[in-house]
């Protein structure tokens, strides 16, 4: 090859090494610019769907409420009062009332005369178990805003239209709105909102796609016939792409450069434990082992905690205090979560039906208490396996509650669902009563390193007996952990301790061991 020849191939070379990672990094800025905010507005169209929900179990609460004390006049000064009363409690809803020939007869502000005439911009509809909707309504005591009203029986529920869009800060781009899937009508909205993004097929409760000029969001409800939407313009699409290219491309200018140390690092990082922890997601190497929970005063099996293991495929175990802090700092940890909720939903099979007064308890970590997607795999969980919400126990730390705010939302949102929220390891960390007054918590757990102390003499021997008086004065059940003598067992009874679990009642088992052992 002459010096012309090798000197093309080397500006050819030159140009491929610089100029192809540079292009890859700017394809990456643009598929992690869309990817934020795809994940901006699922978390949007979430949170509105929360408020959602939220708002119409207490409408439907308030109207069969007042349905049922009813005795006559629906506008009898009892039934003002109830309305009052509901009115009060309630978050969400604005008054309650009651509504005939489309005229709001009387409210919890008392009697209307001749009644109030709602006016409606769009059709009102009417649903499969006898509601009546009206959208975009309007009273003449308040002609300046629309209201959502739900009717039913005659008693309706009167809301603010933008109740279920008040989310908190938003940015003014973003759109929102919520809509009745059958129908297709929007109930509430703001922003831009076009009528043709309703009609999008739904699958698996979610979904994102773009119309050329907006990147869409659409989540479902479990729980009621209600989707909510969120929008942006692609041009906020584009910024986005755009703050990262800034950081992305030097970097691929870089990789032109250095592509033997990026494919050594490649590869260090592909052989690092999350990679092997992601391998074993795809694989199927996490299993469950379930450790029985005894009623002290009886000896009765009444539960079992979900354990997480991982077995690699040369048979070794990794134990999980190894994997579990390295799920969590490298953001798989809701994935490990997710898995598990799948292996007890396949586990549980008959488990409920056979047993009506067991459950199961879940681990979940500090990520998962902060995402509502929590509580939509619970509710898949006891779809999946039928289980009353009693069946389902989940255990959160100390760690996991430090969010206060964030937490406390998804805390609720489960207690929405009528499962029960125990605080594992109290004590061993972040130790504050203020955490057990601030979220509304069912168990306690006292871990075994106190569990250990009792009856010893060691200076920490009176800890445990703190925790368990504590947990009486908070009206906590209360589960011992990781109790293996008949000392420690007789102790916590004595202690008013109502349940326990550690080796002196058995070791954590696979489901079928566990079906035997409960049978």
């Amino acid at each position: 090859m002459n010096f012309q020849a090798r000197l093309t191939v080397a500006i050819c070379a030159s140009v491929a090494v610089g100029v192809i990672p540079i292009l890859l990094s700017f394809t990456l800025a643009q598929r992690q610019g869309r990817q934020i905010e795809e994940d901006r507005l699922l978390s949007y169209a979430r949170n509105v769907l929360f408020r959602s929900e939220r708002a119409t179990q207490q409408l439907y609460a308030g109207i069969d409420r007042l349905a049922r004390a009813r005795h006559g006049d629906p506008c009898a000064p009892a039934q003002i009062a109830l309305m009052s009363e509901i009115d009060l409690s309630s978050q969400d809803i604005q008054t309650m009332g009651y509504i005939e020939a489309g005229r709001l007869l009387c409210s919890s502000m008392g009697l209307h005369g001749a009644g109030l005439p709602i006016s409606t911009g769009t059709p009102v509809t009417r649903g499969t178990d006898g509601s009546t909707l009206y959208t975009r309504a309007r009273l003449p005591i308040a002609p300046d805003i629309t209201f959502i009203i739900v009717a039913r029986n005659g008693y309706a529920a009167v809301m603010h239209e933008a109740i279920t869009l008040d989310i908190g800060p938003s940015p003014d781009h973003v759109s929102m709105a919520t809509y009745s899937p059958g129908s297709k009508t929007f109930r509430s909205q703001r922003g831009t909102i076009k009528p043709a993004w309703a009609e999008h097929p739904l699958i698996g409760g979610q979904t994102t796609f773009d119309d050329g000029a907006h990147l869409v969001a659409l989540v479902a409800s479990q729980r009621f016939p209600t989707v909510t939407l969120a929008a942006t313009p692609l041009s906020e699409v584009h910024q986005s792409s755009r703050q990262v290219a800034k950081f992305l491309v030097p970097f691929g200018v870089a990789a032109g450069l250095a592509l033997g140390l990026l494919a050594f690092l490649m590869a260090r990082r592909q052989m690092g434990m999350p990679a092997l922890l992601r391998a074993a997601l795809k694989r199927g190497e996490l299993f469950l082992l379930y450790q029985p929970i005894m009623d002290l005063q009886s000896g009765r099996c009444i539960g079992a905690e979900a354990l997480i293991r991982w077995r690699q495929p040369d048979g070794t175990i990794v134990p999980p205090d190894v994997f579990i802090p390295v799920a969590e700092k490298s953001g798989l940890i809701q994935r490990v979560t997710e898995r598990v909720l799948e292996i007890v939903a396949a586990d549980a099979g008959s488990l409920f039906a056979m047993h009506p007064g067991f459950h199961v308890s879940v681990n979940l970590a500090a990520a998962d208490l902060k995402s509502h997607r929590t509580v939509e795999l619970l509710a898949q969980l006891m779809h999946k396996t039928g289980a009353k919400a009693h069946n389902i126990l989940v255990e959160a730390t100390e760690r996991g509650l430090m969010d206060a705010d964030e937490v406390r939302q998804v805390i609720d949102a489960i207690h929405a669902l009528g499962i029960e929220v125990a605080v594992d390891d109290f004590g061993t960390g972040y130790s504050s009563l203020s955490y057990l007054e601030t979220f509304a918590l069912d168990y306690l757990k006292i871990d075994k390193s106190f569990v250990d102390t009792l009856a010893t003499g060691a200076a920490t021997s009176q800890v445990a007996v703190h925790i368990i008086e504590m947990a009486k004065a908070l009206k906590l059940r209360m589960i011992a952990e990781g109790v293996e003598t008949e000392d420690q067992a007789r102790l916590l009874k004595e202690r008013g301790v109502q349940f326990a679990q550690g080796w002196l009642f058995a070791r954590p088992m696979p489901m079928a061991a566990l079906l035997s052992h409960i049978a």
